[in-house]
């Protein structure tokens, strides 16, 4: 994709990605019902991220371009692997295996708030009224929709929540580590090294699950769905947020959090006989998507510079 554009055109097209890739996220929260019960969360996250791994460095490397070798660079890149793809889906799928989809549900909510905590202790940003309205705004539509009286906070389920709860922190460190990165190196490139160190990371998980694995007992439909969502809500999504990450701050950015739940419910309600759309879900989406206009209004209203980031030459534009 190309830098060159006119201003509300630059403007807007980050914020279409990222609507994009919420999208992604979404359809992974209702395709993966169907999913995991073949190919089980284990493999299902191997296949993933080794896939995305393999594909975007394959990507890389046809594209041609100097390929990153500064020590430091390198060490801020597994960081960044490590946080937003080991250690958020693997703490993800290990509180959800021991709380509720519900409780998973709210607490991924506290991402674009540990974001925003992040960003102001590190004097990254410093986030308008604004913003700061509109990001809470969103996420009480978020927290309606699933509704804070199913919050489960009994003894059995606190250690899953607790995962989530820390899986979300990582996820929001993600952001934070991979903002100065995606402004001095191409979003692909960045995104072939992330994957690349998540899965020397998730060595431990993989490895097992894939020991484990009975292909044979695995579908054709389940197999192919398992393509979509390494295509689209792993490369897709991640390298979608990468270049968004590039043109928009990292609290925007995490805010579009918020979409996932509305519009995994309609998602849900579309494609699943057993779900069915109510007024409340219109509602959440109607105060979720006013929330978001009051960050995108922030946003556009505060002067383009951003958290390390570098002007790009044409050659480096992704």
């Amino acid at each position: 994709m190309s830098d060159v554009s006119r201003p509300g055109e630059d403007r807007a097209r980050p914020y279409a990605a990222l609507v994009t890739v919420q999208v992604f996220f979404a359809s992974l929260a209702v395709l993966g019902r169907l999913v995991l019960p073949e190919v089980g969360a284990g493999l299902l996250v191997t296949i993933r991220v080794f896939g995305a791994a393999v594909v975007l460095a394959a990507v890389a490397a046809l594209r041609g371009g100097r390929w990153i070798t500064d020590g430091r660079t390198l060490g801020r890149l597994a960081l960044s692997g490590l946080l937003g793809v080991t250690v958020n889906q693997s703490l993800f799928l290990y509180g959800l295996a021991h709380s509720t989809a519900v409780n998973a549900t709210i607490l991924v909510t506290t991402a674009p708030v540990f974001t925003v905590l992040g960003s102001l202790l590190l004097g990254l940003e410093r986030p308008s009224p604004g913003k700061l309205a509109g990001i809470g705004l969103a996420a009480a539509g978020a927290i309606y929709l699933v509704g804070p009286e199913r919050l489960t906070l009994t003894p059995g389920v606190a250690l899953g929540n607790l995962a989530i709860l820390i899986g979300m922190m990582a996820y929001a460190g993600y952001f934070l580590v991979s903002k100065p990165l995606v402004g001095k190196h191409d979003p692909l490139l960045v995104g072939a090294y992330v994957m690349g160190f998540a899965a020397v990371g998730l060595l431990p998980v993989a490895i097992p699950s894939v020991l484990a694995a009975d292909p044979a007992r695995v579908s054709r439909t389940a197999w192919a769905l398992t393509a979509y969502i390494v295509a689209g809500p792993t490369i897709g999504s991640y390298f979608l947020n990468l270049w968004a990450l590039r043109r928009a701050s990292s609290n925007t950015v995490a805010a579009f959090i918020y979409l996932q739940p509305f519009l995994a419910a309609v998602g849900s309600a579309l494609l699943l006989p057993q779900e069915t759309l109510t007024g409340r879900t219109i509602l959440a989406g109607v105060i979720i998507f006013t929330g978001l206009g009051l960050v995108l209004r922030a946003e556009a209203r505060t002067p383009r510079r951003g958290e390390g980031v570098s002007k790009l030459t044409p050659a480096q534009t992704s």
